[in-house]
Formats: structure tokens, C-alpha cells, sequence
């Protein structure tokens, strides 16, 4: 018998449903601000340093009328800071030698002895703004830092606002 084409293969297939996508999308809406707010919470601080610097050995036969530079230096290691110039290393209590700021009676690094010496060079030298701090390999990180704290301002007042790091060897 023959059947009106309307009712041909149609016979068992249903209607598809419209897709339910709500649940997918609730999920979105509470995983995009928890993935950013987990996302920032590490916070980078940077510090600045500059690489030495090479200086024009002609520079005075050129007859610029250059200052000799100071050369600041502090050495950090495990007695404690040696601070010295181009010219000469600055005595320690212990005498020549010996480290110029010592570590205090309690196994740390002196700190605010260091900054005074250091306010004490800024004083006879106002033009420099560079200090070279070499450091052993065995300093922890934290102490390089905080010497750049300490050698970078006191009061408000900048001391000595480049530093240029070393590895001693």
C-alpha cells in the first residue's frame, strides 16, 4: 500500500532538543575570576644594578678635566665588610687586616656601622653615587640586599644610589 510522502521516514525519530549549555557556563563564570585571582599572587620586586663601567684611559691627555674617581668598594664575606678605595682599604678595629666593620658579638653583620662609614666617605665625596659590592659565594642573598640598603640612603639623604655587584672568588 502506498503511504503519503509526508509520512515517510519520519515513522520513530523525535524532535532533537535544543542543547542545555547552563551548567557549562556557570562553570565559566566561577573559574575565570578564581583562575585570576590566583594568578597575581606573586609579586616581583627588582632592584637596580649597573654593570661596570670602562673609562677612557686618554681622556686626560685629551686634557679633559676629569676627577679621579673615588672606586668605592665593599667587600662582603664571612668576618664581616671591608670597605675600600681606589687608594687604600679602610682599617677595622682589629686593625690592618682585619675586616673594617666586623660582625657584631652575636654572629650578624653590623649594618648600621656600615651606613656610617659610609654617610662618613658620601660626606668627603659628594659627587660619587657608585659603590662596587663584591660578594663571597657563600652570602646569602638577603645580606647583598640589605648592604644595598644600607649603602643606598640614610635618613632620606642618597648615599650611594648605583651599585654595581661582583662575585668574589
Amino acid at each position: 500500500m502506498a503511504r503519503k510522502p509526508s509520512e515517510r521516514g519520519h515513522r520513530g525519530k523525535e524532535k532533537a532538543h535544543p542543547l542545555n549549555i547552563i551548567p557549562m557556563m556557570n562553570l565559566m563564570i566561577i573559574l575565570i575570576p578564581v583562575l585570576l585571582l590566583t594568578a597575581s599572587f606573586v609579586q616581583l620586586s627588582l632592584i637596580n644594578v649597573d654593570v661596570p663601567k670602562i673609562t677612557c684611559p686618554t681622556c686626560r691627555e685629551q686634557g679633559e678635566d676629569v676627577q679621579p674617581p673615588l672606586n668605592l668598594s665593599i667587600a662582603v664575606h664571612e668576618q664581616g665588610f671591608t670597605i675600600g678605595t681606589a687608594v687604600r682599604l679602610l682599617p677595622g678595629p682589629e686593625g690592618p687586616g682585619g675586616p673594617t666593620v666586623p660582625k657584631t658579638a652575636e654572629g650578624e653583620y653590623d649594618y648600621a656601622t656600615l651606613t656610617r662609614i659610609l654617610v662618613e666617605i658620601k660626606n668627603e665625596f659628594p659627587h660619587e653615587s657608585t659603590v662596587l659590592i663584591s660578594v663571597a659565594e657563600e652570602i646569602p642573598y638577603q645580606t647583598v640586599i640589605h648592604v644595598m640598603d644600607a649603602s643606598r640612603e640614610k635618613d632620606g639623604r642618597i648615599l650611594f644610589a648605583k651599585p654595581v655587584l661582583s662575585v668574589l672568588s
